[in-house]
C-alpha cells in the first residue's frame, strides 16, 4: 500500500509531492489528467520565444516561488514600464509615467480612489486570511456584491469605473458576481489592492520568467520520476479512517492518505464513496471560475517605445483590457501580451483566433499607430475552453457562500487532505498560494503520519 495518491500536478500537487520527497517521504504516485504537468500554467511558442500561455508572472514578495526559481536557475526579468502608459476610463484619456493613474482621475478624482481603498483597508484589517468566514461583519460582507460596495462607498464616476475594470481584470468575473467577503480575502492574502494592481516593484505582475514559468514544473516533475503518471483522469475515490482506493485511466491506487489539488470547481466530476459531506459539496457546488482569453502579440521591434510608450493599455471601452509590453531582455523583438477577461472572455470564445487577432489590433493602432496592424504572429488561449480547468486564473465565490462554507475547502476529511490555489491563506489564486497549499497538505499528511523507528511511517 502506498502512502499518499496525489490528484493533480499543476503547482499544488506538485509542490506536496516535492515536500514529501524533501522530508524522505517517497511513497506515493502523482495522478494527472491532462498529457503535462503545470496545471494552470501551461507553455507556448511565438515566433521562436518559449512564452506562458498561462499563469506567467512572479511578484517579489512571492518567496516560495522565488526559491524554486533559483533552485532551477529558471532567470526572472521585469515587466516593461519606463515611458507612459495609456488609461482610457469613461472616455477619458490620459498617459501616465510608468503606471501612474493620478492623471487621470484629477484631483476630485484621486481623492475619492484614495478614500475608497481607505474603506477597504479598514474593512480588511481585522480579516484573518487562514479564516476570513471568521470576519466579525463576515455574513454581512458576504451578502453583498463588490458592485454593491462600489455604486454605495465610491463617489467620483472615473475611480467607480476603475474599481470595477480592477475587479474584473484580477478576478475574470464581474463585480456583480462576487462576494465583497471573498474579493477582501483575495485583496489581503496578495498584500493589498495596490500589490495586487501593479507591475512595478513590489507588484503581482512585476517579474516574468526567461523561459516561461512552466518550465519550473516539469524540472518539478522531473524530480518526481516514475511516480508522475500522465493522461490518468480520476473518475473514483473510496475511502474510510483507514485507506483511499483512487480509480483512474492509468489504474487503480490504494493508499493510507490522498491529497486532492484539482480546481475546486471539477470535484464533482470525481465520484466519492461514501459522499462528501453537504457542506463540502456545498462550496465546490457554488464556487464559480473565472473566464480568460489570454493573447500574445509578437513585433519585429518594441515600437511603441520610441513614441514615449511602454506598452501598458488599461481602457474600460474595449475588451482587450490590460495590455502590457513584456519583451523579454537580451533580443530585440517586441512583445505585448493582454487579455479579455469576464464577460469579454465569454462573449469572444466563440470568435475565430483571426477575429479575434482583428479586434486586438485594431485597439493597438488606436494607440500606437498602424505598424501596431503588422505584427509577426498573435496567439490566443481560451481558458474557458480547458477541459481540466474550466477557466482561469481562479475560483471565485458569488455572494452567500463564503462565510457559510469556505472553511470546508480545506479541512481533512479522513484521509482525504485538500491543495489547491483557492485553499490558499497567501497569494490566493496565485502560482504562489498553489505552492503554499501543497506544502500544507504535505504537512497534514506528515504529522498524521509521523516515520516510525524502524523509518516506516
Amino acid at each position: 500500500m502506498l502512502d499518499t495518491v496525489i490528484v493533480g500536478a499543476g503547482f499544488a500537487g506538485l509542490s506536496a509531492a516535492r515536500t514529501l520527497i524533501t522530508k524522505g517521504r517517497e511513497g506515493f504516485v502523482i495522478l494527472e489528467a491532462r498529457d503535462r504537468v503545470g496545471g494552470r500554467t501551461k507553455p507556448g511558442v511565438i515566433g521562436n520565444l518559449d512564452i506562458d500561455l498561462g499563469g506567467m508572472w512572479m511578484a517579489p514578495g512571492q518567496a516560495r516561488l522565488k526559491r524554486l526559481a533559483a533552485h532551477y536557475r529558471v532567470r526572472p526579468y521585469p515587466t516593461y514600464l519606463d515611458g507612459n502608459a495609456v488609461f482610457r476610463i469613461s472616455k477619458r484619456e490620459r498617459q501616465g509615467p510608468r503606471e501612474d493613474l493620478s492623471r487621470l482621475f484629477g484631483i476630485g478624482g484621486g481623492l475619492a480612489y484614495l478614500h475608497a481603498r481607505w474603506k477597504l483597508e479598514r474593512l480588511m484589517a481585522p480579516l484573518d486570511t487562514e479564516r476570513p468566514w471568521a470576519h466579525p461583519e463576515a455574513e454581512r460582507l458576504d451578502a453583498m456584491t463588490v458592485e454593491t460596495w462600489i455604486a454605495r462607498n465610491v463617489l467620483h464616476p472615473l475611480p467607480r469605473v476603475a474599481f470595477r475594470t480592477v475587479c474584473a481584470t484580477i478576478l475574470c468575473a464581474e463585480p456583480s458576481q462576487v462576494s465583497l467577503l471573498f474579493f477582501l480575502h483575495y485583496l489581503k492574502s496578495g498584500g493589498g489592492l495596490e500589490v495586487l494592481i501593479s507591475s512595478d516593484t513590489g507588484g503581482a505582475q512585476n517579474l516574468l520568467f526567461h523561459g516561461g514559468v512552466h518550465q519550473i514544473s516539469r524540472f518539478m516533475a522531473d524530480e518526481i520520476g516514475e511516480r508522475l503518471r500522465l493522461e490518468a483522469a480520476v473518475s473514483a475515490i473510496e475511502w474510510n479512517d483507514d485507506a483511499v482506493t483512487v480509480h483512474s485511466e492509468r489504474g487503480r491506487f490504494t493508499a493510507r492518505k490522498a491529497i486532492i489539488a484539482v480546481p475546486p470547481t471539477l470535484l464533482r466530476r470525481i465520484r466519492f464513496t461514501p459522499e462528501l459531506p453537504q457542506p463540502k459539496t456545498a462550496i465546490h457546488d457554488r464556487l464559480s471560475m473565472g473566464s480568460s482569453i489570454k493573447f500574445w502579440v509578437l513585433y519585429r521591434t518594441p515600437f511603441w517605445r520610441k513614441r514615449g510608450l511602454n506598452g501598458t493599455i488599461l481602457r474600460d471601452d474595449v475588451p482587450t483590457t490590460p495590455i502590457m509590453d513584456v519583451s523579454p531582455t537580451g533580443q530585440d523583438r517586441g512583445l505585448l501580451v493582454g487579455f479579455f477577461d469576464g464577460n469579454h472572455a465569454i462573449r469572444h470564445a466563440d470568435l475565430t483566433t483571426e477575429d479575434r487577432r482583428i479586434v486586438v489590433l485594431e485597439m493597438l493602432a488606436e494607440h500606437f499607430g498602424p505598424e501596431a496592424l503588422r505584427p509577426l504572429d498573435y496567439i490566443d488561449h481560451d481558458w474557458t475552453d480547458e477541459e481540466w480547468s474550466g477557466g482561469c486564473y481562479g475560483a471565485y465565490a458569488p455572494p452567500g457562500v463564503f462565510a457559510r462554507y469556505g472553511e470546508h475547502l480545506r479541512i481533512p476529511i479522513g484521509p482525504l487532505h485538500w491543495a489547491g490555489t483557492e485553499t490558499a491563506s497567501e497569494w490566493t489564486g496565485y502560482i504562489e498560494g498553489a505552492i503554499q497549499s501543497g506544502e500544507r497538505a504535505a504537512g497534514e499528511i506528515m504529522r498524521a503520519m509521523p516515520v516510525q523507528n524502524d523509518g516506516s511511517a
